[in-house]
């Protein structure tokens, strides 16, 4: 199963898509920690690229597509804003004191955490970011 998502350029409208996921996963029986998770991932990358990656006064557009196949759900989020790579950002350290931290890259660990695998291309004029989950969680029966 596939289907192609549009996301809107304003995140006032980011409920509507992840609400239009979350139907989507429902549909599919996806664990409902799953889903959490899902959540999680889409509001991350959008945001992210809603917030850093826009080109003033230039209209971006923002895709996502789902599959879902053999116990795993394929996220591809596909933007044309600036190159970005999330995946080069170093790891957070958790250690640190929050005072010493630098602001940002949780986001990025987090996602790292949840998903089985994670991929970025640039494609030009796009940023393409894979995330792989699987539909159920661990330890939870289908």
């Amino acid at each position: 199963m596939r289907i192609r998502l549009k996301v809107p350029r304003e995140q006032g409208q980011l409920r509507d898509l992840v609400a239009a996921i979350d139907g989507v996963l429902a549909r599919e029986g996806v664990d409902p920690a799953v889903v959490h998770d899902v959540q999680l991932v889409t509001e991350e990358v959008v945001c992210n690229a809603l917030d850093y990656g826009r080109v003033e006064g230039r209209e971006h557009e923002i895709s996502v597509g789902i599959g879902i196949d053999d116990g795993l759900i394929t996220l591809e989020f596909r933007d044309d804003c600036v190159a970005f790579n999330p995946l080069e950002r170093p790891d957070p350290d958790l250690d640190a004191d929050i005072e010493e931290r630098p602001i940002g890259g949780l986001g990025v660990h987090l996602i790292r955490q949840l998903a089985e695998e994670v991929s970025y291309a640039r494609q030009e004029p796009h940023n393409i970011l894979r995330v792989v989950l699987r539909t159920q969680a661990p330890g939870s029966h289908a």
